[in-house]
């Protein structure tokens, strides 16, 4: 009778463990579909309609480290910075090793101004060797100590994305903004020029051309890069301080 007891009670445990796995697996399979119908919103550009679903799926499955980083990072394409940060925190709190996530954290803390945040971050993400796109975190890490004002550690993060994706065009504007500040202007101009090369149509690349070509005394270098700028950027900020640092060139009598 005991042992029927026993055998009983056994059977109950392990019936009960088999309806908890199940019904969690359901709720994976309904958080799976909400996440990817959220993620098909966000693609579509309805962030909002995104992050309801993305908020579901989070319901659903609490423990998924891949929902949590897509919803910071759905609340941080709003402009809504605080409502991502513990969103970010709770995916890498379930999945430490995430360097995409680590890289996209710091990111958000550049947009909060918190450099050394953004620093720390973006090292632990080129640490994590399974990181695809290293280069990425190397490149952000430099703007980082760009916007601290250490200009030689920016160089260096600059060059080490470089080193692993020699055409990143972007990284090299950004490389050269970072020697121009460090007062190497030859570095610069020739930096600024390759990655003109590369992105020969980018008016911020043009504009920062001719702020090297005006430190240097090339007036008329910098004049025709400011005009490029213009061309290239219609209705954008680069146009509209290219126009105002042109017509002082003309009213100083800098430009003839």
């Amino acid at each position: 009778m005991r042992r029927s007891l026993l055998a009983l009670v056994l059977c109950g445990l392990i019936l009960g463990a088999l309806g908890c796995a199940e019904d969690r697996a359901l709720l994976q399979k309904r958080a799976r579909a909400r996440e990817d119908l959220g993620l098909s919103y966000i693609q579509r550009g309805n962030v909002k309609l995104g992050l309801k679903h993305l908020r579901e799926a989070a319901r659903l499955d609490p423990e998924n480290p891949d929902i949590q980083h897509e919803l910071a990072l759905a609340y941080k394409e709003m402009g809504t910075y605080e409502e991502a940060l513990p969103h970010f925190k709770r995916a890498l709190k379930l999945k430490p090793a995430f360097p995409e996530a680590w890289n996209n954290l710091g990111t958000l803390y550049l947009l909060l101004a918190k450099w050394d945040q953004a620093v720390e971050c973006f090292q632990k993400a080129v640490d994590d060797i399974t990181y695809r796109t290293p280069h990425f975190a190397y490149n952000n890490m430099g703007l980082a100590y760009y916007n601290k004002g250490d200009y030689e550690r920016a160089i260096r993060s600059f060059q080490e994305a470089l080193k692993l994706d020699p055409n990143y065009g972007l990284c090299r504007v950004n490389l050269g903004l970072a020697y121009e500040a460090a007062g190497r202007l030859g570095e610069a101009l020739e930096t600024n020029l390759k990655a003109l090369e590369m992105l020969p149509e980018y008016a911020p690349a043009h504009f920062n051309l001719a702020g090297i070509y005006l430190k240097l005394g090339r007036t008329k270098k910098a004049a025709r890069a400011l005009r490029e700028t213009i061309r290239l950027d219609k209705n954008g900020t680069f146009k509209e301080r290219a126009e105002r640092l042109l017509r002082r060139l003309k009213e100083t009598g800098a430009l003839k």
